[in-house]
């Protein structure tokens, strides 16, 4: 199995965003979360290229 993990800044880099397994339109669109608010995507998957699991790690709010 590997880990990948991608900011989401380089996921809208890459245009068509092939590289990640959840298209960073659904985030916003259908999980209503912004994407200002999102620091990274990781996934894990096995060798076949089945998805074991899928994390959206957010950018914690500074507490003031």
């Amino acid at each position: 199995m590997k880990t990948v993990t991608k900011k989401v800044a380089d996921l809208i880099a890459d245009g068509d965003g092939s590289t990640c397994p959840l298209p960073l339109h659904v985030i916003p669109n259908y999980m209503g979360i912004n994407l200002c608010s999102v620091d990274s995507v990781s996934w894990v998957e096995q060798d076949d290229s089945q998805l074991v699991s899928l994390t959206i790690h957010f950018i914690p709010e500074s507490s003031s």
